[in-house]
């Protein structure tokens, strides 16, 4: 059923990415575009790809200051996961959260179902810094188009969405209780019994939230680990002479997170070529450049995660590698 249901989402981030590319080819000349990738100025590709490489390493920075207040775990085994997480998402999306969760958990004695609960925090730090630099772009330009304001005030639901879930989850409430009696009432005594263990281990994984000083850390590494990959969009369009400014960047980046909370085909293909053409052309129709900028984004970062990610998904053993011995 599971092997199914990936195959049906996998299926329909192809089709939602297949309708980005013909999107962002509308009008393109396609002879164009090569010529641009063909005056690629190395030097720039390559900083892209340090900058990607960077936001990798601070994202497991911020992840092992969340962990903190519930395990000491080594920043390599965390930093490999990340790369293995992000390699999985990349071929079916939103895959990679649970495969990180449990292969940290595998190796570190740690609960599972907390370290997927630090993974939702990340996912509300992402937001939020979405929604800073999202008013970092009404500054600097208040008429922005529609599309891009959309996506701003989808960040700003999605950030509501999950600090309300967190809170009903960590303060007691009937409804939390009634939820409780539900899943005792309705699933077998064994089966609820180990549901409701889990979902107390998980509330563990919250527990970042109670330290002021944890969540200013966090943040502050949040918009560090964000800006390199709005650097590398802007390297990446400087690579093939196009000038971009730093408000084209960060819409383009906004673009994609939020694209990214559809199903998406491998790579990313066509949800980064629409951001890309999208976000480079607020101030010209230069969308064959702008295009050309995507595909160098995809060839480096998307691609060397993916390389990367499976390359320490085969030194660590799979998810079937047995935990070490306390």
């Amino acid at each position: 059923m599971m092997a199914k249901n990936q195959f049906q989402w996998t299926a329909l981030g192809i089709i939602i990415g297949l309708v980005f590319l013909w999107f962002s080819l509308r009008d393109i000349d396609v002879s164009s575009v090569l010529d641009s990738l063909m005056t690629v100025r190395p030097w720039l590709a390559i900083m892209a790809l340090a900058a990607g490489m960077l936001f990798m390493l601070i994202k497991a920075w911020r992840w092992s200051v969340i962990l903190g207040p519930v395990a000491s775990i080594e920043l390599p085994l965390l930093h490999s996961t990340i790369y293995i997480g992000t390699a999985a998402n990349l071929i079916i999306v939103h895959s990679g959260e649970v495969l990180r969760a449990a292969l940290v958990g595998r190796k570190s004695h740690v609960p599972s179902s907390a370290i997927l609960a630090s993974i939702g925090i990340e996912r509300i730090f992402d937001f939020m810094v979405v929604i800073v630099l999202f008013g970092v772009l009404l500054i600097i330009d208040p008429q922005l188009p529609e599309y891009v304001a959309a996506a701003g005030f989808i960040a700003i639901f999605m950030v509501v969405a999950g600090l309300i879930a967190i809170v009903s989850l960590l303060v007691p409430s009937k409804t939390r209780s009634q939820l409780a009696a539900l899943i005792t009432r309705l699933l077998p005594e064994s089966l609820s019994e180990m549901i409701i263990r889990q979902l107390k281990r998980g509330l563990v994984g919250f527990s970042a939230l109670g330290s002021p000083s944890i969540v200013m850390n966090t943040f502050l590494l949040s918009i560090l680990q964000w800006s390199c990959i709005v650097g590398s969009i802007w390297l990446c369009a400087a690579s093939v002479g196009y000038e971009a400014t730093f408000s084209m960047a960060i819409t383009v980046w906004v673009l994609m997170v939020i694209g990214l909370t559809l199903p998406s085909s491998p790579a990313q293909l066509g949800t980064t070529q629409l951001a890309f053409t999208l976000g480079l052309s607020l101030a010209s129709n230069e969308t064959e450049i702008a295009f050309a900028a995507s595909v160098v984004y995809t060839c480096c970062v998307n691609i060397p995660y993916m390389i990367i990610g499976a390359i320490c998904w085969l030194r660590s053993g799979g998810i079937n590698m047995q935990p070490r011995k306390i």
